[in-house]
């Protein structure tokens, strides 16, 4: 796994009620992290997690190493798209009720824009696979073009 890849108790806070324990009838303490305790458990929101890292890779290409001058910006902003994905996708998993679906809504548009910003921060940083401007390229022409006959060419006026 990436080593800029969120972790348990980073997804859960951004749904909190998600974290809610499950195993003490009438509880209403929230753990703070996904546990064996929580729907979904400790090992259902870590392979969402992974999905979601697998998704931001996927999507904006190999995240540059926190050695590189820029990559403690770009994993933050990695790590805040992965986050935000996991947590819509947990949301949307488990629905309990008609208003989880409207979270939901919310939640992916904000994993949208973090995987924005993050392209962007890739962009401003040229880091990764995201080139900032397009290249485009033709070959030269060849050096016969100019001296065809009937060319044109300013230079050539006078000369024939």
């Amino acid at each position: 796994m990436e080593a800029w890849a969120p972790a348990l108790d980073d997804v859960a806070r951004h749904i909190p009620r998600r974290t809610r324990d499950t195993r003490t009838p009438g509880s209403d303490a929230l753990l703070g992290t996904f546990t064996s305790s929580t729907t979904p458990t400790d090992a259902q929101a870590q392979a969402v997690i992974d999905t979601a890292v697998n998704a931001v890779v996927a999507a904006a290409g190999a995240i540059p190493a926190v050695t590189d001058p820029n990559g403690p910006l770009v994993q933050a902003a990695a790590k805040t798209a992965a986050e935000w994905r996991a947590a819509a996708d947990i949301e949307v998993a488990y629905p309990n009720r008609d208003a989880d679906l409207v979270v939901y809504a919310q939640l992916d548009q904000r994993a949208k824009d973090a995987m924005t910003a993050l392209l962007r921060a890739m962009v401003s940083t040229q880091t990764g696979a995201v080139e900032p401007v397009p290249i485009w390229q033709s070959p030269p022409p060849p050096a016969w073009a100019d001296l065809s006959p009937g060319s044109g060419v300013d230079w050539l006026a006078g000369h024939g």
